[in-house]
């Protein structure tokens, strides 16, 4: 299996930039920036040196077989998977070599390697395969795929490198949970929980954390492929604060950047220091209680999508890094459809007439949003074009752990409730299945047997059935429109040009097997 791949790189301009523009740095702290960032071309990889990846979220590894901040940008570098989606979606070979499917695929055969050793030099064997994913199922894992898990009823070893596993019934979204299920070693997972003990098969090795500090990596000299990783060493430290988080970028005390607001990316796109990188979707989703008028009625449900601009919502507050959207899910998915992704476009003359027909004009609602910057930016541009539309709009910024809590437990007080979805790169499958808000029992109260059955569809779908059950998913969701989508957006992270073959799995992870300095 190739060790990384390479990012896509976004549009992007040069310009002068001035010495303002470096910040408050010395005259000659500036030039050596310049030119380290600049590089110098020739020689092909190098081996050797320290790679400064800053960061602006804590890693928690116990979360190390979820996705999210706390874990993209070091999950696949200390660990590894079972099997990883290429830019196509289709699963290649990782620790697993092969696989078989039979029984209609409630039975699953994994071949795997057999030169894989932990960091502590202990061969990895399917009893360590078999431990892993049976964590995903445990609430401290808080991994987004353990529905999936959750549907194998045994699972045996015939030998050290075979496991066998058998399904409740066929699950179309397999491969996601091949793709989470980080494989940790079972004698030191308990290590895991504090971070004492994070030990993997990766190319790089976890060397030491200080909380609130920085996460040092370094090379796996007894990585089973000859002569990687070229780095020796990877240092992240955390730096929350925007400002310097793009400062530590532009003046060369970092060589990539990770968590960087869109605006700030979109400015440093500018500079041909720098390349802006796309990295993990989130969608951007609005809910709406059935039970709480006006949302009891469909046609008000409906209105919310044709109300936002969200083509303005995109620019103002992403800097276009991403795309309107009426689906959840992206190209990504094979049952992903253009039309649906455009199903509810900007059409505030239509949104007035569908609110003021069923008797809403002038409704009051709360709109609860989880207190996370973006979404409560976007939450703005929502209460203006709602209320222009005809409601009345009272925004709420929760806590976003209080939010996510009441989400997953269905007690949010609003009438509408805003948030961002980081599954979106991931099958629709998996997201619905996943997402407290598209659950049976969901925080919208939305219940159908239509919906279960249509939902159904799409996690037991074969190969061949996968594309018509999502696009029917896709056709019911929008048309009882007790979720709209917004915005599909990506996050983005910021390289210096002497990093040279970056690589990122298809969900957003970070691999810097093959990458080197210049």
């Amino acid at each position: 299996m190739a060790s990384g791949r390479n990012i896509p790189e976004l549009p992007r301009r040069t310009a002068l930039l001035g010495l303002a523009g470096l910040g408050a740095l010395t005259l000659g702290g500036c030039r050596l920036a310049v030119n380290e960032a600049r590089g110098a071309d020739g020689g092909g990889p190098r081996q050797g040196g320290t790679l400064i990846l800053a960061v602006n979220s804590e890693p928690t590894p116990a979360r190390v077989q979820s996705q999210g901040p706390t874990s993209t940008t070091w999950r696949d570098l200390v660990f590894e998977t079972l099997t990883a989606y290429d830019s196509s979606g289709t699963p290649q070979p990782a620790l697993a070599t092969s696989w078989e499917l039979a029984d209609g695929g409630r039975t699953v055969t994994l071949r795997l390697r057999d030169d894989v050793r932990f960091h502590t030099g202990r061969p990895m064997t399917a009893q360590d395969v078999m431990f892993s994913l049976r964590r995903t199922t445990q609430p401290a894992a808080q991994s987004q795929v353990s529905s999936i898990s959750k549907l194998i009823k045994d699972m045996s070893a015939p030998d050290a490198h075979t496991v066998v596993l058998r399904l409740s019934r066929q699950a179309s979204n397999l491969f996601d949970l091949f793709q989470f299920c980080s494989v940790v070693d079972e004698e030191s997972a308990r290590g895991l929980d504090d971070g004492s003990a994070v030990i993997g098969t990766g190319p790089f090795r976890w060397e030491s954390w200080t909380p609130g500090s920085q996460l040092t990596l370094v090379r796996n000299t007894d990585y089973r492929v000859p002569g990687r990783p070229y780095l020796d060493r990877i240092e992240q430290p955390l730096i929350t604060d925007p400002t310097a988080l793009v400062t530590a970028i532009r003046g060369g005390r970092a060589h990539i950047a990770y968590g960087v607001g869109p605006m700030d990316a979109r400015g440093l796109s500018t500079d041909d220091r720098f390349t802006v990188n796309q990295g993990i979707s989130v969608a951007y989703s609005a809910g709406m209680n059935v039970t709480k008028p006006p949302f009891d009625k469909v046609e008000v449900r409906q209105a919310v999508g044709y109300a936002v601009d969200r083509k303005r919502a995109l620019n103002q507050i992403f800097a276009g890094y991403g795309e309107s959207s009426s689906l959840w899910w992206t190209r990504k998915e094979p049952g992903w459809d253009a039309a649906q992704a455009a199903t509810y476009t900007y059409d505030p003359a239509r949104a007035k007439a569908m609110i003021a027909g069923a008797g809403a004009a002038g409704a009051r609602v709360t709109m609860d949003v989880i207190g996370i910057q973006a979404a409560r930016s976007l939450a703005e541009v929502v209460r203006y074009d709602l209320e222009a539309a005809g409601l009345r709009v009272a925004v709420r910024v929760l806590d976003t752990v209080d939010f996510t809590r009441r989400m997953a437990n269905s007690s949010l007080e609003g009438e509408l409730f805003l948030n961002g979805y980081g599954l979106s790169d991931m099958s629709a499958a998996t997201f619905v299945s996943s997402v407290p808000a598209f659950a049976l029992k969901n925080a919208s109260r939305f219940e159908s047997p239509e919906y279960a059955t249509v939902m159904n569809q799409v996690l037991t779908a074969s190969p061949g059935q996968r594309q018509p059950a999502v696009r029917r998913l896709g056709t019911y969701l929008q048309e009882q429109a007790f979720e709209q989508c917004f915005l599909v957006t990506q996050a983005v992270n910021v390289q210096s040009n002497r990093v040279r073959d970056l690589g990122q799995t298809a969900v957003g992870s970070f691999v810097l097997t093959d990458t080197y300095l210049v």
